[in-house]
């Protein structure tokens, strides 16, 4: 049988407060992290030990690599508690390590990686709107820059969704947190807790079916500033003796999933601990004083007999129902045997219906309809529980297939769920079911097809089904990019999962079955199986793409307003998601008096995957006018107009991800001139400052390390360094002296921001002290140009103060501190309240040539089409042309 409809727009609350008891296994996309803490024994050991406790916790902080990871770990895989890590950003405004996504697209990524990070550690994670606008110094910048009552409901939303019995916040609210978006997690983080519990604290989400949720206690991380002594020590180097690792160990295996920070580190072994200072307690009258506290559950009853007590209800209510859930897990973590987990499924079938029994009989008994409510909510997390570990101890696995990745609007995917029994004498197979959203028309499969999988696999029950997608279907991407962002906010439609990582698969599974004279149901995310040559099977969720993709090569150009006009070329591609053969036409849609060569272009893409282009070559108007216009692109076929672009997120250790966006190329009209130059770039961690050179009319050749080492650098007149080329190239840092030499004979070395380790390897031609991670975090604070008549402002463009307009983000960062007198300061900025900045930029003779460290933020600013970046940058590669000094 099967239902659609699932994920309609008035079911959508209660489909998120559901979830919340099995968001590990609905919200997180596949972790191409191998689950391997939560298999086999492990696994099981894991579960057994979450049905003796209804402790919970929920970790707060503000960025992706900010939870503290060890407590994580301990707490989830220690305690075997509900945990929850909810950051309220997903890094957006940070570098990347691994490739050229920033902002939103690296917003997908971080995602991504907490998930990965979580499946080890065992968390679960949660979001607010607010989107990473880069680093903050102080409380009152993230004030300005994110709606403290939107973001504050947000997390007020995730405690009452979640709701854990104890609140821990990585940050205290104030200077010793650093990071002015740390110390928005701070603040906010005292305030969610005591705002979640008041029902007229956004009312809205009371209306949405929520319920107000007063954690029990709340902590923070102790042992740094005033008044924050450390009141309890979470052990974190304990040895896991079913792991056969410490949580510690887990939990940095996990934070080595945030490939994009470049966050790998070693898994440490022996003693450590997490320090938290209590800051207010809701427990018991008689808890321990907070000097005498071994758990941050001390003073709580986290048993499961003294769950009614716990959420308000009188003394012996459910005793009898509560006792027997409790008997029952006890007796199966006391048979429990690795080697013969099937000898506990009476138990566990006993602790089942045991469950189901307490949860009827609770709503019968005497209480307030809140208290009522809050042991429910407990219980049907048990119950999920009991659920997973019976299918553990009996050997079940729900395996549902899709034959495809993808599928288009109209289309249709073919779908196998796959039963397979250990002991077959253990259990028995019934109702099949497979969930898609309403619109989704799903029938038995009229052949026998081979979803996901070899033919040699001999599942014990197949059950297959045609799934045809409505001809309107949206297509499938991550819910906060659905809807424009509102400045530094997300705004999330209304039936999205808020809070969530990402929207639920389109496509479930589930399976009823009777173990033990126990019936119950295992429901699985429908997914797309393959294999990689090299990395071996992979899976990858069903998305619904559009027939066609349109996108340029170039999503911006920079054409000057003076001089005639330089037609341009932009190529146009498309490629197609259907196996059949498509034929249809290109057209460019032109502002007014460009013109394009040709007009049109016919193009052919046989099959699903394959691509075409056309290029057209594009003149502006002989009379132009600095500002900002588009040319858009379209694919005509069969009457049907395709302009969509899709931007693909994929990496090795994540799912991938499609954003999509209109298929345009922006360009930019500037005041810009550019000396005839010939330009060497190397590459340091990857940036988009060559094609940005590119577009400027500049001829760039990169230099690899053979071209460095040993190659002939005297053919370039300006070599630009990228970012963090210390870090990523070791043939950079060896090759200094080639550097050096080369501007000894009149050559200019640009080398863009570098990290401390630049300055402490004593990589500058002269010597400079670093203080740290200086930076200008105020994209508009005013910059005072030191040196006017320079040529580095002079030629070829005249520089001014208004081409330090429309920046995003930042000035400058990793500036040079005190430096030898031989460089002149360029630039001076600084944040409000601070003193000023001169070694943001910073220049030098050496020999006949220029040296020139420059830490604003180019990569940025000409990746975002600043018009006063173009200039400057054109200056700087100009230099070995500027008239003499």
């Amino acid at each position: 049988m099967a239902t659609t409809g699932l994920y309609s727009v008035r079911r959508r609350v209660l489909f998120v407060i559901v979830a919340a008891c099995t968001v590990f296994f609905w919200a997180s996309p596949d972790a191409q992290v191998r689950p391997i803490y939560d298999s086999g024994a492990a696994g099981l050991s894991h579960l057994l030990g979450r049905l003796q406790t209804t402790a919970s916790v929920l970790h707060t902080g503000a960025h992706p690599d900010d939870e503290d990871s060890a407590f994580i770990a301990r707490t989830a895989r220690g305690d075997n508690a509900r945990v929850g890590y909810l950051s309220l950003t997903r890094g957006e405004g940070g570098q990347n390590i691994i490739g050229p996504e920033l902002f939103d697209a690296l917003g997908v990524i971080r995602t991504e990686e907490l998930l990965q990070a979580r499946r080890l550690d065992g968390g679960e994670q949660f979001f607010s709107r607010a989107f990473d606008y880069g680093f903050s110094k102080t409380l009152t910048e993230a004030k300005s820059k994110w709606n403290e009552r939107e973001i504050l409901g947000d997390m007020v939303r995730v405690i009452r969704l979640f709701r854990p019995l104890v609140v821990h916040s990585r940050f205290a609210g104030n200077e010793i947190d650093g990071h002015g978006q740390h110390q928005f997690a701070g603040y906010l983080t005292p305030l969610a807790y005591k705002a979640a519990a008041d029902p007229n604290q956004y009312p809205e989400q009371i209306a949405e079916g929520l319920r107000p949720w007063q954690p029990r206690k709340l902590y923070r991380a102790g042992g740094r500033g005033a008044n924050n002594a450390v009141t309890t020590q979470v052990q974190t180097g304990i040895l896991d003796p079913v792991i056969g690792r410490s949580y510690a160990a887990i939990a940095a295996e996990g934070r080595s999933q945030h490939k994009s920070q470049e966050m790998g580190g070693i898994e440490p072994l022996g003693p450590s601990a997490s320090g938290l200072h209590l800051l207010e307690s809701q427990g018991r009258a008689d808890a321990p004083a907070a000097a005498q506290e071994t758990s941050i559950f001390d003073g709580l009853d986290t048993s499961i007999t003294g769950l009614a007590g716990l959420m308000g209800l009188r003394a012996g209510t459910l005793s009898a129902e509560l006792g027997a859930i409790d008997a029952a897990a006890h007796d199966a973590l006391r048979d429990f045997r690795a080697l013969e987990p099937q000898r506990i499924v009476p138990a566990l079938a006993t602790g089942l219906k045991a469950t189901r029994a307490a949860r009827q009989a609770l709503q019968s008994v005497p209480g307030p309809a809140d208290a009522k409510a809050d042991v429910d909510f407990v219980l049907a997390h048990t119950q999920a529980d009991f659920v997973e570990a019976l299918a553990q101890a009996a050997g079940i696995i729900v395996d549902p297939l899709a034959d495809e990745e993808t599928v288009v609007p109209g289309g249709s995917v073919d779908v196998n769920v796959r039963s397979f029994l250990e002991h077959s004498n253990l259990a028995t197979i019934g109702r099949v079911d497979v969930r898609a959203p309403a619109g989704w028309r799903i029938e038995p499969a009229k052949a026998a097809e081979s979803a996901g999988g070899p033919r040699r696999e001999s599942p014990t029950a197949l059950a297959r089904y045609h799934v045809t997608v409505p001809a309107d279907a949206a297509p499938t991407q991550p819910y906060f990019l659905v809807k424009p962002r509102s400045g530094n906010v997300y705004d999330w439609p209304a039936d999205a999962p808020r809070g969530l990582p990402f929207e639920p698969p389109l496509l479930s599974a589930s399976v009823t079955f009777n173990v033990a004279g126990t019936e119950f149901t295992l429901s699985r995310p429908v997914r797309y199986r393959f294999a990689d040559r090299v990395r071996g099977e992979l899976r990858r969720d069903l998305n619904v793409v559009p027939e066609l993709s349109v996108s340029f090569d170039s999503n911006l150009l920079v054409v000057p307003t003076s001089g005639a006009p330089r037609p341009q070329q932009l190529v146009v591609s498309t490629t197609s998601f259907v196996e059949r053969p498509i034929t249809g036409t290109f057209q460019l849609r032109l502002p007014a008096g460009w013109t394009s060569a040709p007009a049109s272009a016919p193009f052919e893409v046989p099959s699903a995957g394959a691509s075409a282009t056309a290029t057209f070559v594009v003149t502006p108007p002989a009379q132009r006018a600095a500002g900002t216009v588009v040319i858009g692109a379209e694919a005509t076929t069969n009457g049907r107009v395709y302009a969509t672009s899709i931007e693909t997120v994929a990496y090795p250790h994540i799912q991938n991800h499609r954003l999509y966006s209109a298929a345009a190329a922006r360009v930019e009209v500037i005041d810009l001139v550019v000396a005839p130059v010939r330009v060497g770039y190397i590459m340091g961690s990857g940036d988009d400052v060559p094609d940005a050179l590119r577009r400027m009319g500049v001829e760039v050749m990169m230099i690899d390390r053979e071209r460095l080492a040993t190659g002939d650098l005297s053919r370039f007149d300006t070599i630009v360094v990228g970012v963090r080329a210390s870090e990523a190239r070791p043939d950079f840092v060896a090759n200094q002296a080639r550097l050096r030499a080369y501007m000894e004979r009149g050559g200019t070395l640009i080398v863009q921001y570098q990290q401390t380790d630049y300055v402490e390897r004593k990589l500058p031609p002269f010597p400079v002290k670093s203080p740290g991670n200086s930076r200008v975090t105020d994209e508009t604070a005013a910059v005072r140009i030191l040196s006017p008549t320079h040529p580095v402002f002079t030629f070829p463009n005249r520089i001014t103060s208004a081409d330090f307009n429309g920046w995003v983000q930042e000035r400058n960062l990793y500036s040079f501190g005190s430096f030898d007198a031989r460089y002149t300061p360029l630039l001076e900025s600084a944040d409000p309240g601070e003193p000023a900045q001169r070694g943001g930029e910073v220049i030098a003779p050496v020999g006949k040539g220029w040296y020139v460290y420059t830490s604003y933020s180019w990569f940025r600013q000409l990746r975002a089409g600043v018009p006063g970046a173009y200039r400057q940058f054109a200056n700087l590669i100009s230099l070995p042309k500027a008239p003499v000094r």
